[in-house]
């Protein structure tokens, strides 16, 4: 069922004024029942209503329960543990339930509660409810913004269009690398591996999220070692290589570092920006003169349960309100836990229309190397993503430059047509990644 073409507001509400949010819930509660006690609970309302809670107030800043809709299954346990004591909701038993009701829904929001705020946004869509101990399941499903929410946030500052004007490249995918071993190198050390990933034909290269300006290794002075490394190695080459520092620090750091990254030349940074917050991503958005890289760690403790926290397509959504330029995505056939067609939701969410609200470039990474590229290139089925390698780049058994040079020798045979087993034939790295690394997906 298609629970947007069902969507209607109430007459006499402008739809302009709510955002609208859509849940899947369980419940041992009549399901309407439950729908009033969330919209209430996220605005004007608790458990009992209260003396200033006036029919005007209720009017302008009530949430609308606008759709409830049964599932037809049987749920016969609580998914979330919860201390309630679920029979006092049935006081004519004094019994706990033992059948559970689960359905769709659908609760608008009047964006005068919060404004163009994330945080406080999420506050109300995704706050409170979840610790309603008789919501024994509760998922944000999908956010739909209407055109005078929108216009409060810029999105990406460059988005896809300024990652490929800064590389110059337009007709592919990018291909890239995350630097390996994550944590302990110096900076002479990591700038070597950038430089030999830049030689073997790596277009972006970033810090794994877990490094950002330890004392051993400062932000300074690897951005100045490795944009060094990056000059030489597109002298030799004639290509360009975009590397994302990471800059995740605590609030008011985080535009000083991304400060030191722009005038030591560096040409992007990185932010670990759910564990930073949606608003740091914001201003760090605002401030910017590079592409930011979002990468999404800790994520899964958001997404990853069907029975609490938000859908992945509600989270990229968000990200791009933010301004991410280039958001990681999941991994085809990779070792993450989301399915493909769960990581394509995401790839087809960075870049649909959303009004004023420009595109990210969607990463694709986790497990990935020179015999993935077919099989994401077949499913993504455009040019616009990075497919970021780890290991698959620097664990080659030639090394670095070799294995940067075997997923550049997969993207070209795949471009061509041509199947890579055959193509590795007279491409050496290539060959050896296959028999390195395993079997190549299509």
């Amino acid at each position: 069922m298609d629970y947007k073409t069902l969507f209607r507001f109430p007459e006499g509400i402008e739809g302009e004024d709510y955002i609208t949010a859509t849940y899947y819930l369980e419940t041992p509660l009549d399901l309407h029942r439950a729908a009033d006690a969330l919209a209430a609970e996220q605005s004007t309302g608790t458990w009992r209503r209260v003396g200033y809670e006036t029919d005007e107030v209720r009017k302008k800043h009530a949430c609308r329960v606008i759709g409830v809709y049964p599932i037809p299954r049987e749920v016969t346990g609580a998914a979330l543990p919860t201390g309630v004591d679920l029979a006092d909701f049935f006081p004519d038993t004094q019994e706990a339930p033992t059948r559970f009701n689960s359905g769709i829904l659908r609760i608008a929001f009047p964006h005068i509660n919060f404004g163009p705020r994330l945080a406080n946004l999420l506050s109300a869509v995704a706050g409170n409810l979840y610790e309603m101990g008789a919501f024994t399941a509760i998922k944000l499903l999908d956010l739909e913004f209407p055109q005078s929410y929108l216009d409060g946030f810029q999105g990406p500052k460059l988005g896809i269009k300024g990652t490929r004007e800064i590389l110059g490249v337009y007709d592919r995918p990018l291909i890239g690398a995350i630097i390996k071993p994550c944590v302990g190198l110096s900076p002479e050390s990591l700038a070597e591996l950038a430089y030999q990933g830049a030689r073997g034909g790596l277009d972006f290269i970033k810090d794994d999220e877990l490094i950002a300006n330890p004392e051993y290794n400062p932000l300074e002075e690897r951005v100045k070692r490795v944009m060094e490394a990056l000059d030489k190695a597109e002298r030799e080459t004639g290509e360009k290589t975009m590397y994302a520092f990471n800059i995740t620090d605590r609030a008011d750091e985080v535009l000083r570092l991304h400060d030191i990254v722009y005038e030591n030349g560096g040409n992007a940074v990185m932010l670990n920006f759910v564990t930073a917050g949606f608003p740091v991503l914001r201003m760090l958005a605002e401030h910017t003169k590079l592409p930011i890289h979002c990468h999404r760690d800790f994520f899964p403790s958001i997404t990853r349960s069907p029975y609490v926290g938000m859908t992945t397509e509600v989270f990229t959504k968000l990200s791009r309100l933010a301004g991410a330029d280039q958001l990681h995505c999941g991994a085809i056939q990779g070792k993450l836990y989301e399915s493909d067609d769960e990581v394509l939701i995401n790839v087809r969410t960075c870049i649909q229309d959303f009004s004023n609200i420009g595109a990210s470039l969607p990463v694709i990474s986790g497990g990935q190397w020179a015999g993935k590229v077919p099989v994401n290139l077949r499913k993504i089925g455009h040019n616009d993503f990075i497919l970021l390698s780890g290991a698959g780049v620097y664990a080659h058994p030639d090394g670095a430059e070799a294995g940067a040079r075997s997923v550049r020798q997969a993207l070209d045979a795949t471009l061509q047509g041509i199947r890579l087993e055959e193509y590795a034939k007279d491409h050496d790295e290539l060959r050896r990644a296959i028999e390195g690394f395993g079997k190549v997906k299509y």
